[in-house]
C-alpha cells in the first residue's frame, strides 16, 4: 500500500516541465502583462490534477501543514495573483521565481501535494520570499499578510517553512530563470490571454 502512495504522489508534475531548452522558439515572445494571468493559468492547471488525484485515490492523503486550509479560498488563484499584483508591486519577474520554489517544492517534498488547500498561502510566502531576495524595493511581512489575507504571525511562520521547505536556495540560477521564462511565454502562446476560468 506505501508503493502505491508513494507512485501517486511521483505522479505530482510540476509546473514547468524540467530540461526545456532555453533558447526561444520563432514566434514566442516574453510579454511582462501576461505573466500572472499565465502563472495563474499553469497553477490552476495544477490544482485542479492534483485535486482531482487526491479525490479518486483513496489510498493518498497529502500530509497537512501550515500552509494548509480547512476549506479552499473562495478567491480564484488568477483573482487572488491579480491582487497581490495590484497592491504588492512587485516585479514580472517575481512570479516567475515565485513559480521556481513552488516547483523546488515539489521535486524536494514529494509528499507535499500542492492542492486548492494550500496554493493561496504557498503563493503569497513564495512571491513575498522572491520580493525580499529579487526586488530592490519590497514591503514587510505585515503587508504581505495583509495583502495575502493571513495573519502576520501565520506569514512569519509561512516564511520559515517555506524557507525550510527550498533549504534556504532563494537564488534562481539565470539559466533555470530563463527556462522557466520562455516555458510562460510558450504557455502564453498557447492559451492567449488566458481568460478567468
Amino acid at each position: 500500500m506505501m508503493d502505491d502512495v508513494e507512485h501517486a504522489m511521483d505522479e505530482q508534475q510540476p509546473a514547468i516541465p524540467q530540461g526545456m531548452p532555453t533558447a526561444g522558439q520563432p514566434g514566442v515572445q516574453y510579454d511582462e502583462k501576461q505573466i500572472v494571468p499565465v502563472v495563474a493559468t499553469v497553477l490552476t492547471q495544477l490544482v485542479a490534477r492534483n485535486d482531482k488525484m487526491l479525490e479518486t485515490a483513496s489510498n493518498v492523503q497529502s500530509n497537512v501543514t501550515v500552509f494548509h486550509a480547512v476549506k479552499p479560498p473562495a478567491i480564484t488563484i488568477r483573482k487572488y495573483l491579480e491582487r497581490v499584483e495590484r497592491y504588492a508591486g512587485c516585479s514580472s519577474q517575481c512570479y516567475i521565481v515565485a513559480l521556481v520554489y513552488v516547483d523546488t517544492i515539489i521535486q524536494r517534498k514529494k509528499s507535499f501535494v500542492i492542492s486548492s488547500l494550500n496554493i493561496h498561502r504557498l503563493l503569497i510566502t513564495s512571491i513575498m520570499l522572491a520580493a525580499k531576495f529579487y526586488d530592490d524595493i519590497y514591503y514587510n511581512n505585515a503587508y504581505y499578510a495583509k495583502i495575502g489575507g493571513v495573519p502576520c504571525n501565520e506569514i512569519n511562520n509561512l516564511e520559515l517553512e517555506f524557507l525550510f521547505m527550498i533549504n534556504f536556495t532563494l537564488n534562481v540560477p539565470l539559466d533555470v530563470f530563463e527556462r522557466y521564462k520562455h516555458e510562460l511565454a510558450v504557455h502564453a502562446s498557447q492559451i492567449g490571454a488566458a481568460p478567468e476560468v
